[in-house]
C-alpha cells in the first residue's frame, strides 16, 4: 500500500466499503441523501489529507468511526437552525393540546434547550425529532444506553419542572 498512488488506494477504499457505509449511515439518519452526503464529506476530507489512512490498521472500524464523527460535525452545523426553527419545536410538542398550552410548552423546551449542554441538545433531537432509538443514539453518539436513559429521564425530568 505505500509503494501505491495514495489517491488509487483511496479510491479502492471508497470502493470496497460505500455500501457498507452507506447502509450504516441510512440506519443511523434515516435519510438517502443525509448518509450520501456524509460519505462525499468524509472522503473529501480523506482525499485532502490521504496520510489519515495510511496507518490504518482496522479500515471498516476506522470508516465508520470517522463517518459518525462527520454525521455528528454535520448536525452541529445545522443546530442553530434547528433550534430557532419553530416548525421543529412545534414537532416535538403533543398534537391535542390548545394554542395556549402549545405556546407555553415551546417556550419551555427552548428556555431548556439553552440549559442543555452541546451533547445533550444533540440526544434531545435524536431522541424527540428525529426519532432515533436508544440504540442508534448510542451508536452515533457513543455514549453507554444505561447513561443515554438517565440522561433522557433527567431532561424530561427538568422540563416538567419547568412547567
Amino acid at each position: 500500500m505505500i509503494n501505491q498512488n495514495p489517491f488509487e488506494v483511496i479510491e479502492k477504499i471508497y470502493e470496497e466499503h460505500y455500501t457498507y457505509l452507506r447502509n450504516f449511515l441510512i440506519g443511523l439518519t434515516k435519510s438517502y441523501d443525509v448518509a450520501d452526503d456524509i460519505i462525499q464529506e468524509l472522503f473529501a476530507k480523506i482525499l485532502t489529507d490521504p496520510s489519515r489512512v495510511q496507518q490504518v490498521t482496522y479500515m471498516k472500524s476506522w470508516l465508520v468511526k470517522a463517518a459518525k464523527n462527520t454525521l455528528l460535525d454535520h448536525y452541529k452545523k445545522r443546530k442553530p437552525a434547528l433550534f430557532h426553527d419553530e416548525s421543529v419545536i412545534e414537532s416535538l410538542l403533543i398534537d391535542n393540546q390548545t394554542p395556549e398550552s402549545k405556546a407555553i410548552i415551546n417556550s419551555q423546551i427552548i428556555n431548556t434547550l439553552g440549559y442543555l449542554s452541546t451533547n445533550d441538545k444533540a440526544i434531545f433531537l435524536a431522541k424527540f425529532h428525529y426519532g432515533y432509538d436508544y440504540q442508534e443514539i448510542s451508536t452515533l453518539l457513543d455514549i453507554p444506553i444505561p447513561t443515554l436513559k438517565s440522561k433522557i429521564f433527567r431532561m424530561r425530568k427538568q422540563m416538567a419542572r419547568k412547567r
